[in-house]
């Protein structure tokens, strides 16, 4: 199997969010013993396990956890309250009764969970508790290396790593920020983590730290891996449709990945192999791109975006992409899930292209060739909502390096584009105008117009590029796109759930 296939899978086994839902799964009778050859205790007063005593395992994939305690004897059952503590208004377990002594539930990464619980009296047989109660916390966070605190009038983050330099530790492993939920922090100037490992995250998931951006030239840069998570970004139109929300450091610390180790590799240039990550965020008035190579000779093998809402306001047309790096640089595997990128219907410019990639590729990167391809190339969009984008005969892709190769993936399911890729279809330009590409995946997307005509997968009438005969012909009727609402209520992607999930009609 290839590389790029699994990394993609099992990388998203941890960044996915995931529904929060419980089932039991009881491990021992209550009082530990089959009733035909023990009689349960009466008259007895019932002690509740020490904290140290209830036992938290997580699965070994991560996906769920195994809450369990030792058997208190004569008592009828045991009672369960387990919430995320940056969201107590919905309890995952609400005083759900146990008879047992486990219960399973799913387990989501950065939580902090607190978990109650007490025992049920067995009246029948004379056996009370003392009442008492046993709270339990514990975190799925990685371990915070520092908080940065959020001042009254907002913290500037260059001035804070500026006097708080990050620690040499960094440049062999990740080290995690935490911003505190719900604070103010600006971004002043360019903020470069350089070769820094450095995670950047709200210490909440539902109560997101601020960030503003306050100056022409304000950005992040890195070239080293890199995690952005539950943060929303006012990037305040200070790009002025020649910088990007993220990119690669200007000036490196970092050196070719040629120079380290030519065996492996023939790149004049940083190779970053861990993925840079950035999920769960929210971006407003960004003027410019979303990601780019800053002209720089740089290269991420893996660029995730997953839950995140990015809404761009290019105030004159942008011949360039969203992402964008055709001046040097190079994604290997690009990969957007569950997210939402839109231009507001009443935007003056527009941005050319989603994702605008140059020449290098994957077989510029590796010494062997046979290698390289084994590697391969992939772009994948799953389960994302993108409006109104290269509505001014724009085209939705451009990567010549790519297209075509027998070792590039192409993967879009169950999105959901409107108004985008005016000169070309989605499809068509998804592919760069190469048919029968053979590594290729769609699966029940919609491809409309502004106009509520629909995208023909083919180009001239005679090369198809949606195979697959699942795309879908029908309004998705979003909300309020000007308002960037766009929960759907067109019956085939309801039916279908297409599209970034935080839309879809919640159940009754």
């Amino acid at each position: 199997m290839k590389k790029n296939h699994s990394l993609s899978r099992s990388y998203f086994i941890g960044l996915t969010l995931m529904g929060v839902g419980a089932m039991m799964v009881t491990s021992c009778a209550v009082d530990g013993f089959d009733d035909e050859n023990f009689e349960s205790p009466s008259g007895i007063t019932l002690e509740v396990p020490t904290e140290e005593e209830i036992v938290i395992t997580p699965s070994a994939d991560g996906k769920t956890q195994s809450i369990s305690w030792p058997v208190v004897l004569g008592a009828k059952g045991y009672q369960l309250t387990l919430i995320d503590e940056s969201n107590p208004e919905a309890p995952i377990l609400d005083n759900v009764f146990v008879d047992g002594c486990s219960y399973k539930t799913d387990r989501e990464e950065d939580v902090n969970y607190k978990l109650t619980f007490s025992v049920v009296d067995n009246p029948e047989k004379d056996n009370h508790g003392t009442g008492e109660v046993v709270v339990k916390s514990f975190s799925t966070f990685t371990p915070t290396y520092a908080t940065i605190p959020a001042d009254a009038a907002g913290t500037d983050l260059n001035q804070y790593f500026a006097e708080n330099p990050i620690p040499e530790q960094a440049l062999m492993e990740n080290v995690n920020y935490d911003l505190e939920a719900g604070g103010q922090y600006y971004i002043s100037a360019p903020l470069d983590f350089d070769g820094y490992h450095v995670t950047l995250r709200s210490n909440s998931k539902s109560n997101h730290a601020k960030v503003l951006f306050t100056a022409e030239g304000a950005c992040i840069m890195t070239t080293a891996p890199m995690g952005i998570k539950y943060i929303d970004f006012d990037v305040n139109n200070t790009l002025g449709g020649k910088n990007g929300v993220f990119g690669f450091s200007k000036e490196t610390t970092v050196a070719s990945a040629a120079s380290i180790n030519p065996t492996l590799y023939k790149w004049e240039g940083p190779v970053i192999e861990q993925p840079i990550q950035i999920a769960s965020c929210n971006f407003d008035n960004v003027d410019g791109y979303f990601f780019w190579d800053n002209k720089v000779k740089t290269c991420v093998m893996n660029l995730v975006i997953d839950n995140c809402v990015v809404h761009l306001t290019p105030s004159t047309d942008i011949k360039a992409g969203v992402i964008w790096t055709n001046k040097g640089g190079h994604i290997n595997e690009l990969s957007i899930t569950n997210s939402t990128f839109y231009e507001s219907p009443d935007c003056t410019g527009d941005i050319y292209y989603f994702y605008q990639s140059g020449m290098d590729r994957v077989v510029d990167v590796y010494t062997d060739e046979s290698y390289a391809k084994g590697v391969g190339n992939k772009v994948a969009y799953n389960n994302s909502t993108f409006y109104h984008i290269g509505w001014n005969q724009g085209e939705w892709g451009n990567y010549n390096g790519m297209a075509g190769k027998d070792y590039s993936w192409w993967e879009i399911q169950n999105c959901i584009f409107v108004d985008c890729s005016t000169k070309g279809s989605v499809p068509r330009r998804f592919l760069h105008g190469k048919q029968n590409q053979p590594h290729v995946l769609f699966n029940y997307n919609t491809y409309m117009n502004a106009d509520g005509t629909f995208q023909d997968v083919k180009d001239d009438g005679s090369h198809e590029y949606d195979l697959s005969g699942t795309w879908i012909e029908e309004d998705p009727v979003f909300a309020n796109p000007a308002q960037g609402d766009f929960h759907i209520s067109g019956a085939g992607q309801v039916a279908h759930k297409t599209g970034d999930p935080r839309w879809l009609p919640t159940a009754e």
